[in-house]
């Protein structure tokens, strides 16, 4: 996404805004969007058996990687498309 196409479009619905810091936005993906997730998928973790996360070691871990993007990357062009409507969880 970030170090290799010259263009990435970033497409994601309002509901994907967090009010807060990145401290709330982690805790949106742990306790909203990753349990779910989880679960519709059938992974084999806590959360989609309790519903939150516990923040597990297991192989089947939805939220094991987060992205922070602090700046526009040097040789690509990032755009944020926000949509005015609530798109996935």
């Amino acid at each position: 996404m970030f170090f290799g196409p010259k263009k990435v479009i970033v497409v994601a619905g309002r509901n994907k805004l967090v009010d807060g810091d990145i401290d709330a936005a982690v805790k949106r993906i742990k306790d909203w969007a990753s349990p779910p997730n989880a679960r519709r998928l059938n992974y084999n973790t806590p959360c989609s058996k309790t519903g939150f996360c516990s923040d597990c070691n297991s192989p089947d871990r939805i939220c094991r990687i987060t992205t922070v993007i602090d700046r526009k990357p040097r040789l690509t062009d990032v755009r944020v498309l926000v949509v005015n409507e609530d798109l996935g969880l």
